[in-house]
Formats: C-alpha cells, structure tokens, sequence
C-alpha cells in the first residue's frame, strides 16, 4: 500500500517542483535584456545563476562537472559559486547564501538575493530585486535629473539627490556651465538639446571621481547659477540674475542650510566616513564664489538684508589649488595626457636597419607634446620623456589622476605580413574589428610581460563610481580617432605613409586604454614590418609632419567639441 502512494505522490513532487521554474523578463536601467529562469524553493527565489552573471556584466566561466560556476568583474573580483554550497567565495572570503545553491536541467540556480547583496553590488553597482513579475535591475546612484524646465526669461535643470550633496561649479568660457558633484553617482548619463532660447546642450556624464555637467549656454542664458535646498539642486541660466527655482520643492525639502557664526556656510563635508584627509600641511581649504544669503532680526517684518556669505567648496591638495590659480579665470583648460608606447626593458617593435619602436614612439610624442604646449588653451602631459618603463595599468592611471580630457597612446606597428601597411587609429572595444586588429591588440599588450611585480590592476578610491568603458567615452573616442585620421591623411601623400578612409580606424581591447575615463585612442603610425612604413618612420623631418597631423586632428576634435 505505502509502495502505491509512494511513487504517485513522488512524481506529484516532482512534475510541481520542475513547474515552478519561470522565465520571468529582465529590465536593467529601464532597457529590456530578455529572460530568465526562477525556481522558488521553501520560500526562497532563485535564479539562473550564469545568465544573470551575463547580464551585470561579469565574466563568466561555467565548469559542468565540477558544478562551478566563477565570476570576475573591476577591481580583482573573483567569486566562486558551486553546487551544494551555502556561501560565496569572494576573493577567499567566505559569504553566506540565503539557501544551498542546486543545479537544475544542467543549470546552477542561486538565491536571487545574492545579486543584491552589498558585497555584490559594491562591484557590480547595480541593485537587483524581482518585483512585478520580472526582475528589475537598477544602477545604484545619488543624483537624478527630474526636470528641464523653460519660462519666458529663464530656463532650469532640476536634479533629485539622495541626502546631502556637494558641488563646485566652473566657467569654461562665455558660453559654457559646468558644475561637477564629487562622489556622486548619475541615474542616467545623457546628452539633452533643449528647445528653448536659453541652453543649445545638456550633457551629464559619470566618472570615477563623480558626475559632471556641462550646459553650452546660448546668448540669451549667459547669466547663470546653482542653487541648492535640501535633497533639490537646480542650475538657472537667464537674462537677469538668476534666481532659485527651488522653491516649488520647499515642502519636499529640509531645512535650509544656514549660515555660522564664522560666516561660512555649514555644509556638509566631502570627506565621508571612513575617508581619510591628507595632513594640514599638505592641504588648502578652497574657497568658492561668493554670494548673498537672506538673514534678519527675529521677530523683525522687515525685509530681510543680504549678507555675504563665502562658501567652503571641498578640500583640495596644494599641488591641485596650484593648478587651478595658474589656470585663467573663467576658463578651464582642456588637458591632454600623451603617452609615448613601451619604453626601457619594453623595446616594442624591433626589426633590422630601424630604430627601436620605443625610441621612435617617443620622439614623435615629444614633439607632439611641444607643439600641444603652444596652443591657447589646452594642458599637456606626457607619460615618459626618457627611456623608462612605465606599467600598462600606471599609464591610465596617470591620465586618471592629471584628469585628462583626451588619452593618446603613439605607437607603430608590426604584422607577420610585410605587405600590411600604413596609418591606423584605434579606440578601445571588448570585441575586436577584424582579426588584423585583434593581432595588432595583442601585440601591444605584450607589454605585460615586461610588468612582473610592477604590474596589477588600476585601483581606485570608490568602485561604485566605476565607469570604465561606457558608452559616451566609446562614442567620444571613436570622433576623437576621426579627427585624428582626417589630419593625417591630409598630408598622407608628404608622410609617405598611405592612409585608408575604409579602414584606418579600428576597435580592438588595447589594455592601456581599458582604464582610462576619458575619450582614449592609440595611434599606430605605421608598420616596422614594412619596408616603405619602416624607412619614412625613421627619417626625421617625417616623424615632425606625424606630430603636427596628429596636433591637427587633436585641435580639430576639442574644437568640434566646443573647448576652443
């Protein structure tokens, strides 16, 4: 009797356990990235582990037999999931599951609560949660653009942020409104043209430092401020003095901030917890604009007087506040970081009756360098001026820390052909063009040999406002290679050197550029491997035209982008 209730009820159990797997539809930041599975076991979620993976952008490696599945992401994330186990290991470390992860239909399922984990979203930096019948994956951030808003005299941009919120605000030029909010992370990054007679351009873009803004104002709205009330920052731009728009949102809204008995404002520090300030010494408190806030008498009706106000906008290292003093007023400069390939025990290319690529690659960049130095405006940097070796990871670094605008790497070529020839430019992609580019990536990155303990990843202060290769840095890069490419090949026919409209620009994963948060390309100036390319890099009065193409295509690019 007990054998005839046994089976049916065991196959009961089990066509009910394998009906609870779903597909359920993911949103990730409001776009549609297809399904996956859930299975809900005892009360607890889980879903296909591996595909989610894919989703947030981690690397992925799927071991069958063993039931393991492994997970890599920025900043020496390892973790490893296996079947049977109730914790995580992340880097080592061992990390409670919600449940025993189980694989199914060859499958490994783990507790949807891990995604949304703090360890996980602290290098994901996205927030996972099933809610409304499909799992919603949300960028964790701060700051918020609500609303553009145009009136007859004024325009405004509206931004919501979670708790207290600095930021330092800049002219760049006449036309030009930039404001940048340190530490801060972006819901959307976007570029906005609005229809109104005030503002010609939006842009919002996220870095690993914080989230800028920058507003190309038109005639009409040269006149313009940031206000601030409670959890509401705006940027009104206008014909008369601007004025806050904020005050629709009072009720929303906490106490305004109001002034000490120093006179300074008591905002909140930059400095969060756990941050750690540099000693006094080495350390200027920088002061901001001045402006008028409202104060009276108690009890008085009169009109409320202006008094000045000095605002304390951040702390900032003394090397930092000399920048900014020798920089002209209202204008900052748009800094270029040059980065001469290989160098010291990195020969890079070498080929018989040529100079060594190291050697070549420099020159150019110097001269380059130079003749950058000379252009109203701009703030050049470079990598090396000697034969040194420098680390692959500390050249991004570099251009992390300088704040670079643009990233460009000089190098030449080589090709096991010694047909392939000319100039090529390449801006960093994951996925290569074409298999040419794919060699000429992996022949540069054979710098890493060279690295030993010098080497390891970039690291940085705050990995929740990593942005490494997004969209508008990928865009930008690729006009900037545009601009660079059209400038060369004007003057292709005295280079010597042949430029191909087709297929001189190129995408390939160059480990140089993987850490740089600027628009970044790497120019190949020709092939060390061929004969024509290999006798016009070595004559001096070639590499001079090489350096001034390049300024051009620089030029022109800062340019195009309103820096000029």
């Amino acid at each position: 009797m007990f054998k005839k209730l046994f089976l049916p009820l065991f196959l009961l159990f089990c066509f009910s356990f394998c009906q609870a797997a779903t597909e359920v539809p993911v949103e990730m930041v409001g776009k549609n990235k297809g399904e996956v599975k859930i299975i809900n076991k005892d009360g607890v979620d889980f879903v296909e582990a591996l595909r989610l993976s894919k989703i947030l952008q981690f690397q992925t490696s799927w071991f069958g037999r063993s039931g393991q599945l492994n997970l890599k992401g920025g900043a020496g994330f390892f973790c490893v999931l296996r079947e049977g186990d109730s914790y995580a290991l992340i880097k080592g470390e061992k990390y409670s599951l919600q449940a025993p992860a189980f694989i199914e239909d060859g499958t490994l399922y783990v507790p949807l609560s891990f995604f949304n984990s703090d360890k996980i979203r602290f290098y994901s930096t996205y927030q996972t949660e099933l809610s409304g019948g499909k799992i919603i994956i949300e960028k964790l951030y701060n700051i918020e653009l609500l609303e553009v808003k145009n009136n007859d005299n004024k325009a405004d941009i509206i931004f919501k942020t979670k708790g207290p919120m600095s930021f330092n605000k800049d002219n760049r030029g006449k036309y030009f409104a930039e404001v940048f909010f340190p530490r801060a992370v972006v819901k959307r990054e976007d570029t906005i043209r609005p229809k109104n007679e005030f503002i010609d351009r939006i842009k919002i873009r996220q870095t690993d430092e914080g989230t800028s803004l920058t507003v190309q104002l038109k005639g009409r709205g040269n006149n313009w401020d940031v206000f601030q009330q409670g959890d509401y920052i705006a940027l009104s731009c206008g014909e008369g003095e601007p004025v806050s728009p904020l005050g629709l949102y009072a009720s929303n809204t906490a106490a305004p901030l109001e002034p000490s008995a120093s006179g300074v404002l008591n905002k909140p520090s930059v400095l969060d917890e756990g941050d750690i300030a540099l000693s006094p010494k080495d350390d200027i408190t920088e002061l901001g604009d001045e402006f008028f806030a409202s104060s009276s008498s108690a009890g008085s009706s009169s009109k409320p007087s202006a008094t000045k106000v000095t605002v304390v906008n951040k702390l900032v290292t003394a090397r930092e506040y000399e920048e900014r003093k020798n920089t002209s007023a209202g204008e900052r400069k748009f800094r270029i970081l040059i980065d001469p390939g290989h160098g010291g025990k990195d020969p890079g290319a070498v080929k018989r009756g040529s100079s060594k690529e190291k050697d070549i690659n420099l020159e150019v960049a110097k001269t380059l360098y130079n003749l950058l130095k000379k252009e109203r405006g701009f703030e050049v940097k470079i990598t090396r001026d000697k034969d040194v070796f420098i680390t692959l990871g500390n050249r991004a670094k570099m251009g992390n820390d300088f704040k670079a605008d643009v990233f460009v790497s000089i190098h030449a070529n080589a090709a096991k052909r010694v047909s392939a020839n000319g100039f090529e430019v390449y801006f960093r992609s994951d996925k290569a063009s074409d298999a040419e580019a794919a060699e000429t990536a992996a022949l540069e990155n054979e710098a890493l040999q060279y690295e030993g303990k010098e080497g390891g990843k970039v690291t940085f202060a705050d990995l929740l406002l990593k942005s490494l290769a997004n969209n508008e840095n990928i865009n930008q890069s690729s006009k900037l290679a545009g601009h660079i490419r059209n400038s060369v090949s004007k003057k292709s026919s005295s280079l010597g050197i042949k430029v191909r409209q087709d297929n001189a620009i190129r995408q390939a994963n160059f480990y140089v550029l993987r850490g740089v948060h600027a628009p970044a390309v790497l120019v190949e100036m020709g092939y060390l491997s061929n004969a024509n390319d290999r006798k016009r890099l070595n004559t001096k009065s070639v590499k001079q035209k090489m350096a001034e193409s390049i300024r051009d295509g620089i030029v022109s690019y800062a340019k195009a982008e309103g820096w000029r």
